[in-house]
Formats: structure tokens, sequence, C-alpha cells
């Protein structure tokens, strides 16, 4: 649990929670996606199944003292040895459930859903159980725990419940059985029924700051400079910027990886560190072709269906990489969710002229051969892309979006220079 960084303020209400000995039977654990909530959910629930836990005191735990804590507070870990811990690090532990969309495949009888939000059926399937003639099945929820120190239940994007699932989950916390333990990971608890919320127990975590995060990136092979733009398009999630990194580059195949890399693009992000034949992430290149999309629409030399290609070429391996990971899901989705992320990446660069503009630069800016541009103009540009993002959300014919944003875009950053 200790080794859950940025989170000191969410580990510690979870130690006073346990060292109380009251524990509640259901939990909401809210916060951005990728710091944390999950493994800190796990950890919960290892700690309370553990045969043997371990009593530390704050102040002798080798740098990981949590400063949110008295340095004089026992905690109470897990002790990562006995048969219960190690269960755990397998994944086979018959007390602890993991509940997540894609378990569709399993319950699903018409074998067609994408997995796209978290059905009735998963839920009753691994929790609540399904008492109609036709499709009965016994809710795990009210067995007898197996071994004895209760039974855990976490929910991964319980936001994507179905209102059904909403209430059938609803049904059984009204009357939890004891020693039973529901954990709901979210990013938006706002979609959760207001009942469900008034019933849990919540527990919020915070972006990662730099500190944190920057680090764990150079961990991983990038720069100082690459770790720091990375962090901040993140927005502070590792979870999001570790699953940037794995996207191998825009028309690139997996065969291709035994070829020689080309040199970095002229605006090279961290290229003063790097050999010119040394292979960069993905990830930068698609931020290289973003800014240069930009820079040229800024400046006449190119007109906005460059911009849309660039922003296309990325969510296209996007959705190809997810269809490596799950053959099953959604690659529309999965599209959306790559046009998202460079609408993202066009407001950071448009975020960075205006901080030039009103002489506040940011540390970590993305490699760009302008420098300021009027406040107004883009500020206006900003909510074009903030709409834009929303409405990828909100099932948008993307073709046509992308071209209508970047062509209002070209309009207005060009009137604002004319």
């Amino acid at each position: 649990m200790l080794s859950i960084m940025g989170q000191s303020a969410a580990i510690a209400h979870l130690q006073r929670v346990i060292a109380s000995g009251r524990m509640a039977s259901t939990w909401i654990f809210s916060g951005p996606p990728g710091v944390g909530k999950h493994r800190a959910a796990i950890a919960l629930a290892k700690t309370c199944l553990c045969e043997s836990p371990r009593r530390v005191r704050n102040q002798q735990t080798d740098g990981l003292r949590n400063p949110a804590l008295e340095p004089d507070f026992d905690m109470i870990l897990a002790c990562d040895q006995c048969e219960s811990c190690r269960a755990i690090a397998h994944g086979a532990h018959p007390d602890l459930h993991l509940i997540y969309r894609n378990l569709i495949r399993y319950h699903d009888r018409s074998g067609k859903s994408k997995g796209t939000t978290l059905s009735i059926d998963v839920i009753r399937g691994e929790i609540t159980g399904d008492d109609s003639e036709e499709h009965r099945v016994e809710p795990k929820l009210y067995k007898r725990s197996q071994r004895g120190r209760g039974k855990w239940f976490i929910i991964d994007e319980a936001d994507l419940m179905e209102p059904p699932a909403q209430n059938a989950l609803l049904k059984a916390l009204e009357e939890p059985p004891p020693q039973s333990f529901l954990v709901m990971i979210t990013t938006s608890p706002s979609e959760l029924l207001a009942t469900i919320r008034s019933r849990s127990q919540w527990v919020s975590f915070r972006s990662l700051p730099p500190a944190v995060l920057i680090p764990q990136l150079v961990q991983r092979g990038l720069t100082q400079s690459q770790a720091k733009l990375l962090a901040r398009l993140s927005d502070g999630s590792l979870g999001r910027a570790v699953r940037w990194l794995s996207v191998q580059e825009p028309g690139r195949s997996a065969e291709d990886d035994r070829a020689p890399t080309r040199p970095p693009m002229a605006l090279g992000i961290g290229s003063k560190h790097q050999e010119s034949t040394e292979k960069q992430p993905a990830i930068f290149e698609c931020i290289e072709r973003i800014s240069l999309a930009m820079d040229n629409l800024a400046t006449g030399r190119a007109g906005a269906m460059v911009l849309v290609d660039a922003v296309r070429a990325y969510a296209e391996q996007y959705a190809r990489m997810a269809l490596q990971e799950d053959p099953l899901c959604s690659k529309d989705r999965a599209a959306r969710d790559g046009t998202a992320i460079l609408l993202g990446f066009v407001a950071a660069w448009l975020d960075d002229r205006l901080r030039y503009a009103i002489g506040s630069p940011i540390e970590a800016p993305l490699p760009s051969t302008q420098q300021a541009l009027p406040p107004g103009a883009m500020v206006r540009c900003l909510d074009l892309c903030q709409t834009a993002q929303h409405q990828v959300d909100m099932n948008a014919h993307v073709g046509l979006l992308l071209a209508a944003t970047a062509t209002e875009l070209e309009a207005e950053i060009r009137r604002c220079r004319s």
C-alpha cells in the first residue's frame, strides 16, 4: 500500500479506517484515470484478507513514510508472504473478485457485445446473481467466504454501469451481507446513482504531481524533457502516459520495429540528448506531427486537412493497438479515444501560444516554431477544441467533426494574424 506514490492523503484515510476496525461495506474510489485507484483497492483488500498482517511504525518505513500520518502511527500492512497474499499476487484468491466491463464476453449470450458499458449481465453474473427462471445465476455476494476473512468485489470503471446494472447493485447495497465489501472505481462519480453515492464511503485520489510522475517516466527510458512533456500532457496520470508509450508509430507495423528507425523530425523532442538514429517513442512522433501541423496552419504553409490527417493517423493506430490487445473491443470507440487524445495535444499547443502571450510560458511546451498569438483568439480556439472533445464522446461523426473543427481553427488563427 505504501508503494502507491502521490496519494498520501488517500492511503492515510484507508490506514485510519483499517486501524479503527470499522470497515465500511461499500466504497467509492474517485479521481483521474491512471493515478493508483485500482492498485489502492487491491492493496486494501489484500491487507484485510492477509492471514498475518504486520504493524509498522510510520517513521520506520525506510523512505516510504506517509506524510499525512503521524510519525508514531502504527500502519497495518499485508505481509506479502502468507498463502492469501500469494494468491492475490497471482490473481487467484477465491474471495477477491475483480469486475470489469470486458467480462461481458463471459455473460453475453448473443456474443455480440463490444463491452463499451458495464452491463447488468456482468453485475448479475459476478455479484448479485439472477433469480429469473430463464437464466438463474447464484449470487456470489451472498456466498460464504472461502477463507473466512470476508469477500471483496472491486468494480473498475463503475461509472460505465448501465442504469439497470446500477439498480441491481443498489438492491444488494441496501442490505449487504456481513463481511462483504464492494469498491467502485470511477473517474466520474456523478454518473453513479445518488442513492449509491450516499451509501458509500468516499476516497478521493488526485493527479500525480510532476515530482512523482517524471522519475517514473525517466525509469521507462525517457529523457528528462520527454518525461516533463508527457507528464504535462497526461494531466498527472501515469497509467495514461504508459499506455501512450505502448502505441507504435503511425503506419508502422510490429515487423517494422526490426528495421532501422528514421531520425527525429525537425522539431525533435529531446533530440539534443539522442543520437539521430535512436528510436524515440511513437507518441513523440505524434506530438511533433500535431505541432508541425499547427505551425503550418498558423503560418499559412498548409491548410486544415493537414491537421485532420495528423489526428486521423494516430487515432487509427491507437485503435489498431486496442484491437491487438482485445480483438473483440470496439474499434470505433478506440478511434474516438485516440481522436480525443490528439485534440488534447492541439489544445496544449494553443495553450502554449496563450501562455507566451500573457508572459507566463509553461516549463514543458510542445515543440514549435511559434511563440505568442493573440490571447482572445487562443481562448476561442481552446473553446473549439473542448467542444470537439465533448462531441467525440457524444458519438458525433468523427470525420466531419475533425474537418469542421480544423477549418474553424484555421480561420480563427489566420484572422488574428492578418
